[in-house]
């Protein structure tokens, strides 16, 4: 057996066909759509500002003089 066969029989080649593609691309499209719902009629958290403010904080808290 040379090399290639043995790679390609230890390599697991996932093949999609087109309902698979169909899947995703619903459940990609109605994620998003309900995100940008959430997103405009809810008070969901921004978390890039949130974790802005906690590097922040651990950095004043680092920054702290000591006695």
């Amino acid at each position: 057996m040379s090399i290639a066969s043995d790679l390609i029989n230890i390599i697991e080649v996932k093949t999609y066909n087109a309902l698979d593609l169909q899947q995703f691309f619903l459940e990609f499209t109605f994620g998003n759509i309900v995100g940008m719902y959430l997103a405009q009629n809810h008070n969901i958290p921004n978390l890039a500002k949130k974790l802005e403010e906690m590097k922040k904080d651990l950095n004043a808290k680092k920054k702290l003089p000591s006695s």
